[in-house]
């Protein structure tokens, strides 16, 4: 006789595997399609510009952007 604890684990344990084996396709083709850029030489990394109407100063120690006038930082409290 089967318990339906039985039932439901055997339930579940095939939903798993179904679903894995429907993953496992789309998961080759991704990687397929990584390792074609990758030997394309990847995207290129983007390019951040400053904005202009900075005010502030950067903390050389963190990197932490602190206001015109302050002598130590506000995060890592160094000297600016």
């Amino acid at each position: 006789m089967v318990t339906v604890g039985e039932l439901y684990l055997l339930t579940v344990t095939v939903m798993a595997l179904v679903a894995l084996a429907a993953a496992v396709p789309v998961l080759r083709d991704i990687a397929r399609e990584g390792r074609k850029r990758l030997q394309q030489g990847g995207p290129e990394p983007p390019v951040e510009e400053a904005p202009d109407d900075i005010d502030g100063v950067r903390c050389r120690h963190c990197g932490a952007m602190n206001d015109n006038g302050y002598t130590y930082c506000e995060e890592c409290s160094q000297q600016l």
